[in-house]
């Protein structure tokens, strides 16, 4: 695979190979259904990352053969992306945030 850098300054990356999106309330319906079949119909496109908002986790869709697979990816996981020739521990993507706890945590003794 050839891969090519893209100007900082870029507003369009053309033949995309992975595509990362943020969930939030608003726009999680659009970026799992809208979105997803968009990123799917586009050739160049091998994985696409939703990274939740509010905790350390992601839905990764990637190309196996003619199939568009999904994976739930939480915690201490890494996320591999073969097609750019990385892997990158889930956390270190959150880097610096500070999350709530969530209301149906169990306490901490």
């Amino acid at each position: 695979m050839v891969c090519s850098t893209v100007a900082n300054d870029a507003t369009v990356v053309p033949d995309p190979v992975v595509v990362f999106e943020i969930q939030s309330p608003s726009t999680g319906s659009t970026d799992r259904i809208v979105k997803n079949e968009e990123y799917r119909a586009t050739p160049s496109v091998q994985r696409y990352v939703m990274l939740e908002q509010d905790r350390i986790a992601a839905t990764v869709f990637s190309r196996a053969g003619e199939d568009w697979v999904g994976h739930v990816l939480v915690g201490d996981t890494v996320l591999a992306m073969p097609e750019i020739g990385i892997e990158v521990p889930l956390p270190e993507l959150y880097e610096g945030l500070v999350f709530d706890e969530p209301e149906d945590a169990e306490p901490s003794a």
